[in-house]
């Protein structure tokens, strides 16, 4: 009785055995071998300083103007200016050019109002350093002729000749953000005027 047990344990090993997977067909990889992801390289970090970041061809947005206006328009009494375009603004390694297309409208105390039509441009050369734009001007065109009341008014008479000026000269930029964002001179301080590229 014993022999004939111990021949049926035997026969039920033997058919599980054979129906397990043949040894050398066994998957020796283990099923949470790691995979080794490649290492991105390190981004170097950007320099807001670095004078390559103005090549190009910019435009000072309306938005932009508006805000730039708004600060000139602290120092003047009894003023406000409304802009109605843009100002483009372009950089080589070395040149630069400011080219202006747009309206001003002007309010004065009291209620009278104005219009500033801005043509024309500036440019020359340039340097850039520790984030400071020093300009030289070659030439300048540019004109921003103020009618009020049915009588013109030469810009360069209003704003201290700020409307007239080479607004980038001792200008510090910073390009932490991608593009450059200027610092422009108002005559009571500086503001932030951002360029984004010319469309």
């Amino acid at each position: 009785m014993r022999r004939a047990v111990t021949a049926v344990t035997i026969a039920g090993v033997l058919v599980l055995a054979g129906c397990g997977a043949p040894a050398g067909d066994a998957d020796t990889e283990p099923e949470d071998a790691a995979v080794e992801e490649p290492t991105a390289p390190e981004e170097e970090p950007i320099d807001p300083t670095d004078p390559a970041c103005l090549v190009g061809d910019w435009q000072i947005a309306e938005d932009q103007m508006q805000s730039f206006y708004d600060a000139l328009a602290v120092g003047i009494d009894g003023i406000e200016f409304a802009v109605d375009g843009s100002v483009g603004l372009s950089f080589t390694a070395d040149e630069y050019r400011y080219t202006s297309d747009f309206v001003l409208d002007l309010t004065v105390e009291g209620g009278t109002t104005g219009e500033g039509v801005a043509t024309g441009g500036l440019g020359g050369t340039y340097t850039a350093e520790d984030g400071v734009i020093t300009t030289t001007l070659v030439d300048n065109d540019l004109s921003v002729i103020v009618t009020v009341m049915g009588q013109t008014i030469d810009g360069s008479d209003l704003a201290g000749g700020l409307l007239l000026s080479d607004p980038i000269n001792d200008a510090p930029f910073d390009c932490s953000s991608g593009a450059p964002v200027l610092q422009f001179e108002t005559g009571s301080g500086r503001t932030p005027v951002a360029l984004t590229p010319a469309s």
